[in-house]
């Protein structure tokens, strides 16, 4: 079929000057006998015009809002034109369609898909979000990677890709898509963006984009169809600069958003493509090829496939796309054959070509091989390195025989993986996970730890730990393993798995330090379930001068003497240590160290009644953090509380300590900071917490629950102020008489804060005293513990704060309540 356009004229800007320009630019390139076709907004594309289109070879001619002008060949790219210089561009264009009229060998161009380049640039102009949705193998990465080449002056903010994703169970992607944010996010802006939640790494990206006020492209390749919407919703940056295009294979999806369905091939660009291989001998092979074309409904792999010199004219040729991938692969030489096999090894995302070239041993011969898996589509470079086309891969991966090469290929992994610079580390990781599906019991240890580490690093410790659970069932686990899963589970609050890993760690020690690591570990488990008696026996009683791990133990120690209500001890014990700890080289222990002992050092100046110094230590850390670009980083937003915290008890000597004078600092907090500093949303949780003195807790309710929101959007959810407003929550409950309610929240922020502050911090002490009353009058037969709660917090009161407080005073009052078993017996105004 004789093409029907020879220039695609695209428009991004919209300014009057920009559209005139490129009017005469249009003119010009006609005047020079070339057909030239509009795509505007206002115009659009008809139907007829993108048949015509899909039966064209032309060049893109794109004006951005930049100014300039792209000349593009969308099969090999392009160059800048000067739309002042209608001669000199008019030129530009002429040598590019030339270029596009002359055949090309090679198979791994786009061909064609000019509507749909189209379609997904109209829809990106029209919403934030469009997902291309297809067969396997039918396109898509390669669609959406074609147009943000194309169309990367439309996007001043640049372009972040991440993924695939599609060989992760739903699940997972919420873990796969941190590391690969974190990574990608990190690369472009320069920075480390480890010590992040997934939800606050998301926030400040996209704050950061927002900031530089330009437009930036975010790729999410291959969605798994099952992943539930609301997930689907945090793989989206919040920010209105932001433009984001997924791909997903077909399949029902609940997902509300615009989606543009990729058809295959048309027959005319089907011929061209098995033309790039190989010439129809007569009308009756180019016959039998528009047939194939019609019966896979123009399947690319598998109108590759028919032009294979294995797949004889003669014969049936294969129609689907799995048999049309064998043929390609019987067809490869040795190498090119052992690349896809690695590749079916492998994780569907680019690796290293350094892994292929060590593990295939190929000398000279191996860039001929890789040019030849690119030449037949089986995969692409992407990232710097080889991806393979995940439904190739899945093909070569179906009864593959491994034989020696996953051992080979984890040797060569962990080699990269022990360099901290490596890049890409992400898809690394992920090449690891399936090298483990292969590998001895050793070699799937070694693979695993270095992910589980990374998880750990990003403070996903749930994904972490479901690593750490697959080292654990795997025969070799040492005891290092043991207890480094004991850490993780400790985060994520599962303190007896941890205890019993742990002491399970103890028992299979095969040295002194190995046991010292154990015991310390068991005895923090022992400590945040508030079982101090075992986490003494087990490991505090014990002498901490031991070489090297004497500073962290020491660090340990001075939190076990603060959550036990003596922070003078702990205060002493950091004292001592600090001048060592800051005269640390630059490095990782120094990195963790300095700031958890600092941070422990600021709690136990708070608890113990002095301010001013907490203040000083914590805008210390908070300016290192500063200073080093890690604004979001968890420890520092624990120091922005602890600052915080120190501020507003220093302020609040200085004015009447009533709900206006908390209101009154909570506005002015957030004129001086921002209204969702942590001294304006510390000041504001106070003062909501105020309104259930005079009773009023429905508006009390309102308020701390609309606080809870920001707090945790803003600093993340796993912290006391968050826990502070919970119980504010629980006691609103409790004023409407809703004592079931009541219980079930403060049972929820129990445990954290007994971690987090020791059970006889003033705050874990009013929730035991608390929960004690909720189960007493929420009707469920538990009045036994509510006994047990509310005697030992009086006991545990007295013994730490003393009688003559406001504490001790509730706590006597509560005493007296459940004596009587009447609500009524509750002094008014308490709370």
């Amino acid at each position: 079929m004789m093409d029907r356009f020879d220039v695609l004229l695209c428009f991004t800007a919209a300014d009057s000057d920009g559209v005139a320009r490129m009017g005469e630019v249009e003119a010009a390139l006609r005047d020079a006998g070339l057909r030239v076709v509009r795509d505007t907004v206002v115009d659009g594309i008809t139907r007829e015009i993108a048949d015509a289109l899909a039966n064209s070879r032309v060049v893109l001619v794109h004006y951005s809002r930049a100014g300039r002008v792209h000349v593009l060949d969308p099969d090999i790219g392009g160059e800048h034109g000067d739309p002042r210089d209608p001669t000199a561009l008019v030129e530009l264009v002429l040598r590019k369609v030339d270029g596009a009229r002359r055949p090309r060998g090679g198979g791994n161009r786009m061909i064609g898909r000019y509507r749909e380049l189209s379609a997904i640039h109209h829809g990106l102009r029209a919403r934030p979000v469009l997902m291309v949705r297809g067969l396997p193998g039918v396109g898509k990465t390669a669609l959406v990677e074609r147009y943000a080449d194309l169309f990367q002056d439309a996007y001043d903010g640049g372009v972040l890709r991440l993924g695939p994703f599609g060989h992760h169970a739903p699940d997972e992607v919420l873990s796969q898509f941190h590391l690969a944010l974190a990574r990608a996010a990190g690369d472009r802006l320069g920075t480390d963006l480890a010590g992040m939640d997934s939800d606050r790494l998301r926030a400040h990206v996209a704050e950061r984009i927002g900031a530089a006020g330009r437009r930036a492209l975010v790729l999410i390749d291959d969605v798994p169809a099952g992943l539930p919407p609301d997930v689907l919703d945090r793989l989206l940056l919040p920010a209105p600069e932001v433009s984001t295009v997924l791909t997903c294979r077909t399949g029902q999806s609940p997902w509300d958003v615009e989606t543009l369905d990729l058809a295959g091939l048309s027959p005319a660009e089907g011929l061209r493509l098995s033309g790039e291989h190989r010439a129809p001998a007569d009308d009756a092979e180019r016959q039998a090829v528009l047939r194939l074309i019609e019966h896979c409904d123009g399947h690319p792999i598998t109108v590759r496939a028919s032009a294979s010199p294995g797949a004889d004219r003669s014969a049936s040729r294969p129609d689907t796309a799995p048999p049309a991938i064998r043929v390609l692969l019987a067809d490869r030489g040795p190498i090119a054959a052992g690349i896809v096999r690695l590749g079916g090894l492998l994780a569907p995302v680019p690796f290293p070509l350094g892994i292929a070239r060590d593990v295939l041993d190929a000398g000279p011969s191996f860039t001929e091989a890789v040019d030849e898996v690119l030449a037949w589509g089986l995969a692409s470079f992407v990232d710097g390195g080889l991806r393979m086309q995940p439904l190739v891969a899945e093909v070569a991966k179906a009864g593959l025989d491994p034989g020696p090469m996953p051992e080979s290929a984890a040797k060569s992994l962990l080699r990269l993986l022990s360099d901290d610079r490596a890049g890409y580390r992400d898809f690394l990781l992920q090449h690891a996970r399936s090298l483990a599906e292969h590998t001895s019991a050793a070699g799937r240890i070694r693979l695993l730890r270095p992910i589980a580490a990374a998880h750990e690093r990003h403070l996903d410790f749930f994904a972490a730990g479901e690593i750490h659970a697959m080292i654990l069932a795997t025969e070799g686990a040492t005891s290092t393993d043991f207890v480094t899963a004991a850490r993780v589970e400790i985060a994520c609050g599962l303190y007896p798995e941890a205890a019993r890993h742990a002491r399970r760690a103890l028992l299979s020690a095969g040295d002194d330090d190995e046991r010292y690591a154990a015991g310390l570990v068991a005895a923090q488990a022992f400590d945040c379930q508030g079982d101090y008696d075992a986490g003494e026996r087990m490991f505090w009683h014990r002498s901490l001068v031991r070489g090297g791990t004497r500073l962290p133990a020491v660090v340990a120690s001075a939190q076990a003497t603060r959550l036990r209500g003596r922070p003078r001890e702990a205060i002493t014990s950091l004292t001592a240590i600090l001048p060592e700890l800051h005269a640390l080289p630059n490095g990782p222990l120094r990195e963790g160290l300095l700031p958890s002992a600092l941070l422990e050092y600021t709690r136990a100046l708070l608890l113990d009644g002095r301010p001013r110094p907490a203040r000083d230590v914590a805008a210390q850390v908070i300016a290192a953090f500063h200073a080093a670009g890690r604004t979001r980083h968890f420890r520092c937003t624990e120091a922005e509380l602890l600052w915080a915290e120190a501020t507003i008890t220093l302020d609040l000597r200085d004015l009447h300590a009533g709900r206006t004078a908390l209101r009154e600092l909570a506005d002015r907090y957030g004129r001086r900071y921002g209204p969702e500093s942590a001294p304006a949303l510390t000041a504001t949780a106070m003062a909501d917490r105020a309104l259930l003195i005079p009773a009023r807790p429905e508006q009390a309710l309102r308020a701390l629950s609309a606080t809870e929101r920001t707090v945790v959007r803003v600093l993340g959810g796993d912290h006391r102020l968050r826990y502070r407003i919970r119980h504010g929550i629980a006691l609103a409950h409790g004023q409407m008489r809703e004592f079931g309610r009541q219980a079930e929240l403060l049972e929820e922020i129990l445990q954290p804060q007994i971690r987090l502050l020791g059970m006889t911090h003033p705050e874990t002490l009013e929730t035991r005293l608390d929960l004690g009353l909720a189960l007493a009058f929420s009707g469920r037969d538990r009045e036994r513990r509510a006994v047990e709660l509310v005697e030992g917090a009086a006991d545990d009161i007295v013994a730490t704060l003393g009688s003559a407080t406001d504490l001790a005073e509730k706590a006597v009052a509560a005493q007296r309540v459940l004596r009587h078993k009447t609500v009524a017996a509750w002094p008014a105004g308490w709370s």
